[in-house]
């Protein structure tokens, strides 16, 4: 058997570790043990009288049998995902509309756009010629999809008839989310909420407000709390865009939320892109990844940023059964495109009309042909990164290095403050 090339030993402050991202496998190393396998190198026979040792080795995919082997392995579980056409995921847009007017918001640039009777009925006869379809993940975006909250429910019932497995979720700003709503959010199958907020009162009203400048943060957290009391069961996601105009502010949003001892709510930090090339304000790779080193080191905060979550997965656009449906019938493959007319791929009554860009998203820019990723110990819990990004930095729009995780940036520092972190929690 040989060294996977997808193992990483490093010694930190006198603690020997080890990590293998074919199995996502951790483990804290004797000094005895560390130095043993340190001479090993990736792709050379690797063998022990140690039986235990070995044993744990291969359990943990730390040698295995061929190196290539093991790669066709991942892609092959990958490509499997990128063919299952069992489930359909729709993120659908009610409306373009919305009734904030955030800076950094896209949907400032559209118009108030409302899905029709006709566009309706187009979505269920889509649905229905998914044939081979199990169940429905739908996910309600806009726009604020609230301003089209009748649509919904209209479209939700018509999917819930089709006798298939339905669940949904949604983005919204939360300000319509009144008790109104909240009473038929579970009727609707709507399990999971996100909604933004992007800092206490004062820096959110600057950020996140009404059109024609109104504050919203007052409404915000009334309804949360509403929301809250009335369903503790719907997983309710805080989501803080930050910037460097307002990263000092995350902790304070955090701590505000804690405060309140919510059933089933949780705070994360997201950061604001600049897709656009506009934003001096957006955070770069090297900064997102300090942002997150500092909440761990002064305030002992983990956000699932340390750790990879997944492995042999990748985002679901590969999928042809994952689609964007905008308020005309309009579909893309990404929210990113939401509202271009250049990124549209089809519509839901059959036609194509971006074949080169759908087949971009479907096969394009693929890390699996990538020689710089095909030789990333990351590989198998990255699969390559967005592909979205990915397309970005193909067209020579954005650096390879913000297509990459941040882990990428130091493997090592990751891998040691989740360590501290389980540490901490024994």
């Amino acid at each position: 058997m040989i060294w996977s090339r997808y193992n990483i030993l490093f010694e930190r402050e006198g603690i020997y570790l080890f990590y293998n991202s074919l199995s996502n496998a951790f483990a804290e190393l004797s000094k005895e043990t560390f130095y043993l396998l340190a001479d090993c190198k990736a792709g050379e026979i690797f063998s022990t009288e140690d039986e235990t040792l070995m044993s744990n080795l291969k359990r943990m995919r730390a040698v295995v049998d061929d190196d290539v082997e093991e790669f066709l392995k991942v892609k092959y579980h990958v490509m499997t995902r990128r063919f299952d056409n069992h489930f359909l995921s729709l993120t659908i847009n009610p409306t373009l509309g919305c009734n904030f007017a955030c800076p950094y918001c896209f949907e400032g640039e559209h118009n108030n756009i409302f899905m029709t009777d006709e566009v309706e009925d187009g979505i269920i006869d889509f649905v229905k010629r998914k044939t081979d379809a199990k169940r429905i993940d739908v996910t309600w975006f806009g726009g604020e999809p609230l301003l089209a909250f009748q649509r919904i429910v209209s479209l939700t019932r018509k999917m819930q008839s089709l006798g298939l497995a339905y669940s949904a979720g949604m983005i919204t700003n939360g300000y319509l989310l009144n008790e109104s709503v909240i009473s038929q959010l579970k009727l609707l199958d709507i399990k999971k909420i996100q909604i933004t907020v992007d800092g206490l009162q004062e820096e959110h009203d600057k950020r996140r407000f009404l059109k024609g400048g109104y504050p919203t943060f007052e409404r915000i957290v009334e309804n949360i709390d509403l929301l809250n009391k009335l369903v503790p069961d719907i997983h309710v996601n805080i989501r803080v865009n930050i910037d460097n105009s307002n990263m000092d502010d995350f902790i304070y949003v955090f701590d505000f939320f804690y405060q309140k001892h919510y059933a089933n709510i949780n705070v994360t930090p997201a950061f604001v892109e600049d897709q656009a090339g506009d934003n001096s304000c957006a955070f770069n790779s090297r900064e997102k990844f300090t942002f997150l080193v500092n909440l761990f080191r002064k305030h002992g905060m983990e956000f699932k940023n340390f750790y990879p979550s997944y492995k042999f997965s990748e985002c679901s656009i590969r999928n042809s059964n994952v689609v964007v449906i905008g308020p005309k019938g309009e579909i893309y493959k990404c929210w990113n495109d939401v509202g271009k007319q250049d990124r549209i791929v089809g519509d839901i009554w059959g036609k194509v009309s971006n074949r080169r860009l759908l087949l971009q998203y479907l096969a394009g820019a693929d890390p699996y042909d990538d020689m710089q990723c095909r030789e990333c110990v990351l590989l198998p819990v990255c699969s390559g990164g967005c592909p979205y990004l990915r397309l970005m930095q193909q067209a020579k729009k954005t650096d390879r290095r913000e297509v990459c995780p941040l882990m990428k940036l130091d493997v090592e520092t990751h891998l040691w403050l989740h360590y501290l972190t389980k540490k901490h929690k024994k």
